[in-house]
């Protein structure tokens, strides 16, 4: 069997890397080595910053790529564009070739203009020289002249309506009525504020008489300063009275109730102590009786002794019940009449209410005995 070597299959994968990596460097520069194009040559005096890769349209349609640009050897103030254009395109040989810009951010394409069908040999072939003409960025976002004035005649109405509507008084939101509003509201302001002025001269008259009953009041004011100062003399004689009276005698008094209440509330303090320690053992005393300890606390939280407690009750009731019903049943002294015993056997009456109660006792005892 052949069998191929480790050299020659290195060999082949080296080759295979490097096709791969020839293909993927033309593909990342726009060019398919995979399809068959064709190339054209273009002259400009200035490429506006076209870079290599840049696409080539026709009406929006992208068909090629920019392979490369270079100054033309023979005349040192023109650029050569080189584009490949897919080989199924074919162009009229008067295809203008436009630079244009993509957008607003700078990016550069080329637009070609073509006029026209061609066949044959009216048709550019492979390396044919095509006429360039570089659009402004104005022209660019603008586009067609003729769409430009379209858009100017719809501007033009749209700013005549506006205009009309503004100046016209009539129109209910139309600056005309504005501005007959704003005047009408003038007019309003000016008869308010005659009306306003009329009545501050017609309440002067009033203003004057109580400015001078003020002065009036001050002055009757400042006549009196005499007998409020003895007045104030008076006052201090009383209360150098009252001091002479015995108010000392009074402050020590109070300070002696002051210290009796002191004392009454350190007693209640010392007592509400007393008080908190003892509910805080009470508590202790319970939580202990909850937890189950010492022997009240086992038999109040004892579930087992408290069914017993009740189950020993019924039954002295039982017990209690039948010896009131059936009291021969514990008679044990036998009387002879005659020689005969006339103790007859006891029998279960049908109608004793201790059988009913007995058998309920043993349904609650099985009852709780199965949930435990």
């Amino acid at each position: 069997m052949f069998k191929i070597s480790n050299e020659t299959k290195i060999g082949l994968l080296a080759i295979v890397a490097i096709a791969l990596g020839i293909w993927g460097f033309k593909f990342l520069k726009g060019m398919n080595v995979l399809t068959a194009s064709q190339t054209f040559y273009i002259r400009y005096d200035n490429v506006e910053q076209l870079r290599p890769s840049s696409p080539v349209f026709i009406n929006g349609l992208q068909v090629g790529m920019v392979k490369d640009i270079f100054v033309d050897p023979e005349d040192d103030q023109t650029i050569v564009t080189v584009i490949n254009l897919e080989r199924r395109i074919d162009i009229p040989k008067n295809t203008v070739a436009v630079i244009v810009s993509e957008s607003i951010m700078g990016g550069k394409a080329i637009d070609l203009e073509i006029n026209g069908t061609c066949e044959g040999g009216d048709c550019a072939q492979s390396g044919d020289y095509l006429t360039g003409r570089t659009k402004s960025f104005f022209e660019s976002v603008i586009g067609n002249p003729k769409e430009l004035d379209a858009y100017t005649e719809r501007l033009r109405i749209g700013l005549t309506a506006l205009y009309d509507s503004i100046a016209d008084p009539r129109h209910p939101q139309g600056f005309g009525h504005t501005l007959v509003a704003l005047r009408n509201s003038l007019a309003n302001i000016a008869l308010m504020t005659s009306k306003i002025n009329n009545l501050l001269d017609a309440s002067t008259a009033g203003f004057t008489a109580t400015a001078n009953n003020t002065a009036e009041i001050t002055k009757a004011i400042r006549d009196s300063n005499q007998s409020i100062k003895s007045m104030l003399d008076n006052m201090s004689v009383f209360t150098a009275q009252l001091k002479d009276a015995g108010i000392d005698q009074t402050g020590q008094k109070a300070a002696v109730l002051m210290d009796s209440l002191t004392l009454t509330l350190t007693t209640l303090r010392s007592t509400l102590g007393s008080t908190e320690s003892a509910v805080t053992k009470l508590d202790t005393l319970m939580a202990g009786l909850s937890r189950g300890e010492g022997s009240m606390g086992l038999l109040l939280n004892d579930p087992e002794f408290y069914n017993n407690t009740v189950r020993t009750t019924r039954q002295l009731h039982l017990l209690l019940q039948d010896l009131r019903l059936n009291p021969k049943r514990y008679n044990t002294v036998k009387l002879k009449i005659f020689g005969k015993n006339k103790t007859k056997d006891y029998e279960i009456p049908l109608d004793d209410p201790a059988y009913q109660m007995l058998v309920d006792s043993l349904e609650r005892d099985y009852s709780q005995r199965v949930k435990q």
